[in-house]
Order: structure tokens, then sequence, then C-alpha cells
């Protein structure tokens, strides 16, 4: 993985936060595989950003791991969900579900523990745009690939990028190279075998 975070002029729809102890505790996280971990990453990114007016929506399933460290820096406030779904991870998702907040002249942004190939967010954030059309909405995620990346810069006009880590590398299926877990799973204490099911989309073993 991206061995420290660092600031590079790419677009200026990329805002990348560094921090040392964001460092250290990624090196601690790739050791150590815990969810306070995440917490207090979320935690370096969210009290160096500007959050004032900033509605939350948080991607399911690793985005719960990012929950209580937003309410921490960023205060309680009007939050929403949004739920992908794809049977292989190879395919683009739909969105099964989501519950959005309507909060009047609301900056949104989709909080994620990382943005990998990109599929996922780009997916939440046309779903977004069809329901709130003209709303601006944001991506915010401690670790982001570069394809990620550029796929976001590319595809969704308007959407800036918040993160510490910007230039993380994908494998051949779209998966983010290095963690050695899955962070899904991580978010909700189980690294076994889940049972994961859609109305839409079927099973997933």
């Amino acid at each position: 993985m991206q061995e420290s975070s660092y600031r590079e002029k790419i677009d200026p729809r990329l805002h990348i936060y560094p921090s040392q102890e964001a460092d250290r505790l990624k090196s601690r996280l790739l050791q150590h595989h815990e969810t306070g971990i995440l917490d207090a990453i979320g935690r370096e990114l969210f009290t160096r950003m500007d959050t004032a007016g900033l509605v939350p929506i948080f991607v399911l399933r690793g985005g719960l791991a990012l929950r209580d460290a937003y309410a921490e820096a960023a205060g309680f406030g009007p939050a929403g969900v949004i739920v992908p779904w794809r049977a292989r991870h190879t395919e683009d998702p739909t969105v099964s579900y989501a519950s959005l907040p309507v909060v009047p002249g609301a900056r949104y942004a989709l909080v994620d523990t990382l943005v990998a190939s990109g599929r996922t967010v780009i997916a939440c954030l046309q779903a977004l745009r069809v329901r709130v059309p003209g709303a601006r909405v944001d991506v915010v995620a401690p670790f982001v690939a570069t394809a990620g990346r550029e796929r976001v810069i590319a595809d969704a006009a308007g959407a800036h990028i918040h993160c510490v880590w910007h230039a993380e590398d994908v494998d051949g299926d779209g998966r983010m190279v290095g963690p050695g877990f899955d962070v899904g799973d991580l978010a909700l204490g189980w690294q076994g075998r889940h049972l994961v099911w859609s109305g839409e989309g079927g099973e997933r073993a």
C-alpha cells in the first residue's frame, strides 16, 4: 500500500490531508486488524477537513466503521446510509437501499473507508444525483486508489474527493492491494463467513 501520505497537485477537486499520525495508524492496521484503528484514522481525516454544512451518507458496509469517528469530529447531525449491491466483485454495483435526509442547501458526502476501482462510489453518486438533482455530492474516504480517483474525477463532474492517501493500487479484479482483510467484514467485527443477499440481486456466499 502507499507508504506515506503526501500532498500532490493533481486536480482542484482532489483534497489530500497528509498526517504522520494516520501513517502510523495505517502501519498498525496492517499488522492488527482492529476496527478501532480505522476509527482513529477516520478522526485524523475528519478533523482536518471542513465538515460545516456537510451531510454524510455512509456507504455500507465499510462506511459503518467511520460513523462514530465522524460524529466525534463533526458533531451529531443529519446523516444517511446507502447500500450498494453486486453478486460478484467484478460487476458494476447497483444501489439496493438508501435513506437520505432532505436538508435544504446541504452539501452531501459519500463516506466510505476506501475507494478502490471507483465502481461502487460512481454507482452511489449516480443514484443520489437522480434523487437530489443539482445537489453537490462529494466523496470522503481515507484510502483512495489511483484508479478510483481517476474514475471519480472523470465520471463525476463537480464531485470533490477528500482523503489521506490518494495513490493506492488495485489488482486485476479492482480490489485494493495491501490490506489483507475485507474492510466490510472488519466493520462488522467478523472475519469469518458471512451470508450476503439482496432482494434485487440474489445471494452471495
